[in-house]
């Protein structure tokens, strides 16, 4: 799909969007929830565009995002905020010129460097104008890291609907602790990290959707979905109201037709899962079992309880 892009239009902050394009659907997540095989499913409806992680809500303008002073440039080491903004990159440059070859990305980058007092959220609208009348999905686990960055969210697109994904504690934090190596060398800060990640980000998602009118909102047990696709996934369209017969159904179980699922035709493209980016395949899980949390880990008796308890209340 190749657009024209806009010269013009005065900016907006975290006041509710006003456009032509139909309410996004966000994916609210912990990391290692699912999310980005859940993402690339729902993108194989035809009324669905799916967006890599374009960490709309995690800065507050394109300066925070690509400025060297930035918000990004304060929290992560330079060759891992150039692996952040490959999705925001892939999208742009999927939008502007239909590909994502390196040159394209790199014009991708260097429209968002000419724009650096753009509220992120303008970047998204206008991304959702080009995909119109498509409903654009996204998902990026920094939404729902603060309070302040979910709060953005539904400031910004009050009238969207919220998919809460979830996944076993124990092993969302195994996963989190093998993802997290590379960046978090020390162990205790990676185990005690990964297990406050799954809890606040829980609470908060539960806490924010809890003042929602219950139609724009649905919670889904990420193995479900990825164990029984067909059923979960008819479920989720039927509440977005969308069309779920077979032939659509057949259409969206094949997550490598995404057109993000790899790693660009250069190879190191992201914005999303790097595992399910190598290999992107539909595969089931084991069931996960009681909640039962590692020794090993040395986690805090009073963490481990609030933790039990959070995980009954989603079904764990």
């Amino acid at each position: 799909m190749t657009a024209t892009v806009p010269a013009g239009g005065a900016p907006h902050g975290t006041e509710p969007v006003v456009a032509g394009h139909p309410d996004p659907l966000f994916i609210l997540s912990p990391p290692r929830s699912f999310s980005t095989i859940t993402l690339a499913l729902l993108a194989g409806h035809p009324r669905i565009f799916g967006f890599p992680e374009m960490l709309v809500f995690a800065n507050e303008t394109v300066r925070d995002l690509v400025g060297e002073d930035g918000t990004e440039a304060e929290r992560f080491p330079p060759e891992y905020r150039r692996t952040r903004l490959s999705g925001v990159c892939r999208a742009i440059a999927q939008l502007h010129e239909g590909e994502q070859t390196a040159e394209a990305v790199a014009r991708a980058e260097e429209w968002l460097r000419e724009r650096p007092d753009w509220p992120m959220p303008r970047i998204l609208d206008h991304l959702l104008d080009l995909v119109s009348p498509q409903v654009g999905v996204e998902k990026s686990p920094d939404t729902v890291a603060t309070d302040d960055s979910l709060d953005r969210c539904l400031r910004s697109y009050p009238k969207a609907r919220y998919l809460h994904l979830t996944r076993h504690p124990v092993t969302t934090q195994r996963s989190m602790h093998n993802q997290n190596q590379q960046y978090l060398t020390h162990r205790k800060v990676r185990v005690v990290g990964a297990a406050s990640s799954w809890y606040l980000s829980h609470r908060r998602i539960m806490r924010t959707l809890g003042e929602l009118p219950q139609r724009q909102w649905m919670r889904v047990r990420g193995e479900d979905l990825v164990n029984e696709p067909r059923v979960w996934l008819r479920r989720i369209l039927d509440w977005l109201e969308l069309e779920s017969d077979e032939a659509v159904i057949d259409r969206m179980v094949h997550p490598e037709s995404w057109l993000f699922a790899n790693n660009g035709p250069a190879g190191g493209l992201f914005g999303g899962d790097h595992k399910f980016f190598s290999a992107p395949d539909l595969r089931p899980v084991p069931d996960p079992g009681p909640v039962t949390f590692d020794p090993e880990w040395d986690l805090p008796e009073e963490m481990c309880r609030r933790m039990a308890v959070l995980a009954d209340e989603l079904g764990y």
